[in-house]
């Protein structure tokens, strides 16, 4: 896994307005991981999370996809 970029993960925190997702010493899995349980306990997979870098709106499942390489 190629973790996303320090600027990026904040900017999903702050969409998801849960900064103490990343609390503690983590790894980028156990971040990765965080972000994963968090989406899916609220249930936010199909919900818009923003735009996309081309400008269409995005939903939590693919921005999760984008920034991590992986499903959601």
């Amino acid at each position: 896994m190629i973790a996303p970029s320090v600027t990026a993960e904040m900017n999903l925190l702050r969409r998801l307005g849960r900064a103490s997702l990343f609390d503690g010493v983590t790894t980028a899995e156990e971040r990765r991981d965080r972000v994963r349980a968090f989406t899916r306990e609220k249930q936010l997979q199909l919900a818009i999370a923003g735009r996309a870098p081309d400008g269409k709106p995005e939903t939590w499942s693919d921005l999760f996809s984008r920034m991590y390489g992986e499903a959601l």
